[in-house]
């Protein structure tokens, strides 16, 4: 038993409390207490104590969409003219870089961005690969990732038709064989889902199978909805509505599925998913760097869809995104009013909500019985901090701190800025190794 003792404890969750000389009491199984320092520390008398001063002390983040793989991409430089609408990214970009992954590639991309997310607080990422060309055992690679930074992950394969059918069906043998091995481990750190690249890529055969699949292994699908408009219009040159519209007739909407980014969804897409339960993801900073609009965030919490906060691989914490959405809405709508409180559900509730779904574990808020995921950040609050405005300093202060020490699964990866998980130099030479792969990758390109 451990004790994180004299912090300003930020609980997140339903019932969010700011605990002022706050501890928290917690092993590798769970969190036992929170309380104040003295009331933890007579209940737990023989526990070590770490005092940090009256920090800002809370849940490791969550990030419920990721691409790992995109770590590649950083600073390239295309040979094509720039892109001009979101369908041209895809094809210059991310369908050419995606396919020149080799296996050997993929330990590398997920590493590094995985050191990110322990040097930023964050325990927790669901991601989304792609490698055409290097398919089956890809998944096994990045849980490899993982595990040595001491992370949770929940992976799919992005099951796609662009490649040709031999890859589809290894896409669809990746996820299920993934899934089959995380279901018979049970472990803590690890889980998957089916991956679908968006609507427009994917045949009624495809979505058929996907429903068969998903009905065996009794889990949902991970998929890009309408983040750009060409995927509402293949949906209605196929005599659909909409992607939503034809994705609900297939059974791939529900609970046990992540729906991300929305932006083209209508009123009756948010209704469609917001009476099945359909779990969606915001994306802000990746939608404005896309120029493909502003999700209707709104609407879509007013109808009680349980929307969370996602990267879409532009960085491993979400953090920023939150910072990003919370001036987005209100620029979109004229109206400094808005959103505010939208976008705190979404982060205290929705992302740990998710995680804890998705995970099969109790995940991402400071209480007795959840997973001892536990971040210690440089914080000393320079104005009160309550439970009414702690999304003031998650905005304005806590991400221009530094994360001191990063606890997943109750064991400390970072602490005091050093990873506990690497040699001396070994980071060093990955960056090192990576530079070169991603040379040559740029090459291939």
């Amino acid at each position: 038993m451990k004790i994180i003792g004299n912090a300003t404890l930020l609980t997140l969750g339903e019932n969010h409390q700011v605990i002022h000389n706050g501890a928290v009491a917690y092993d590798e199984e769970k969190i036992h207490a929170v309380g104040t320092t003295e009331e933890i520390k007579k209940r737990f008398p023989k526990a070590k104590v770490k005092n940090v001063n009256g920090r800002v002390v809370m849940p490791g983040i969550i990030n419920t969409h990721m691409h790992l793989y995109s770590t590649y991409s950083r600073g390239i430089s295309l040979k094509d003219p720039p892109a001009e609408n979101f369908l041209q990214v895809l094809e210059r970009l991310w369908w050419k870089l995606d396919k020149a992954l080799t296996l050997d590639d993929l330990y590398l991309t997920a590493m590094i961005p995985l050191l990110d997310a322990v040097r930023n607080g964050v325990t927790t990422l669901i991601d989304h690969h792609a490698s055409p060309y290097a398919v089956t055992g890809s998944l096994n690679i990045l849980k490899k990732a993982f595990r040595k930074c001491g992370l949770r992950g929940n992976l799919c394969y992005e099951i796609s038709d662009r490649d040709g059918q031999k890859i589809t069906d290894e896409g669809f043998e990746e996820n299920a064989n993934f899934i089959r091995q995380c279901q018979m481990e049970n472990a803590p750190d690890m889980n998957g889902l089916i991956g679908l690249h968006a609507s427009f890529t994917l045949s009624d055969a495809d979505l058929e199978r996907t429903a068969e699949l998903m009905k065996t292994l009794k889990t949902g699908v991970h998929i890009h909805v309408s983040e750009g408009t060409t995927d509402n219009e293949d949906a209605i040159k196929r005599g659909y509505r909409s992607v939503v519209d034809r994705l609900h007739k297939f059974g791939l909407t529900g609970e046990d599925s992540i729906f991300v980014h929305g932006v083209h969804c209508d009123s009756h897409d948010i209704q469609t998913m917001a009476l099945t339960g359909t779990n969606c993801v915001h994306n802000p900073r990746s939608n404005m760097n896309n120029a493909v609009g502003c999700s209707p965030l709104e609407k879509m919490m007013a109808e009680r869809i349980h929307v969370s906060f996602g990267t879409d691989g532009m960085s491993a914490s979400p953090l920023m995104d939150l910072v990003t959405a919370n001036f987005l809405h209100k620029h979109q709508a004229g109206d400094p009013r808005k959103i505010y409180g939208e976008i705190w559900k979404m982060w205290s509730v929705n992302n740990p909500r998710l995680a804890t779904k998705m995970m099969k574990r109790k995940i991402g808020v400071l209480e007795e019985g959840y997973a001892s995921d536990i971040v210690i950040w440089d914080y000393i609050p320079p104005t009160p901090l309550e439970a009414s405005n702690t999304l003031g300093h998650l905005t304005y202060g806590i991400p221009f701190a530094k994360c001191m020490t990063t606890i997943c699964q109750g064991k400390t990866i970072m602490e005091d800025g050093k990873l506990t998980f690497l040699e001396e130099d070994e980071e060093a030479e990955m960056m090192a190794k990576a530079r070169e792969q991603a040379a040559a990758l740029w090459k291939r390109l």
